[in-house]
């Protein structure tokens, strides 16, 4: 008898694992194409105001997000 309770209780995981992975693949598709990047709206709370120059370090950091060339050292 235990050896049919293990049998239905593993048939029964690898049911409810294959359920699980066909509902989770039923719904994808391809990924959605490159949005490219907006400015924040007027009035977000990240919106920078024009009028105040950056930071030494926010000019690097901005310099290293804009950079186009490859990267060095990996």
């Amino acid at each position: 008898m235990i050896i049919v309770r293990r049998l239905l209780t593993a048939t029964g995981h690898a049911l409810a694992a294959a359920g699980w992975m066909w509902i989770g693949l039923a719904g994808v598709g391809p990924p959605p194409p490159h949005q490219p990047l907006h400015r924040p709206p007027d009035g977000h709370p990240e919106r920078l105001c024009p009028d105040v120059p950056l930071t030494e370090v926010e000019q690097a950091l901005e310099r290293e997000l804009t950079r186009t060339g490859p990267r060095d050292g990996g």
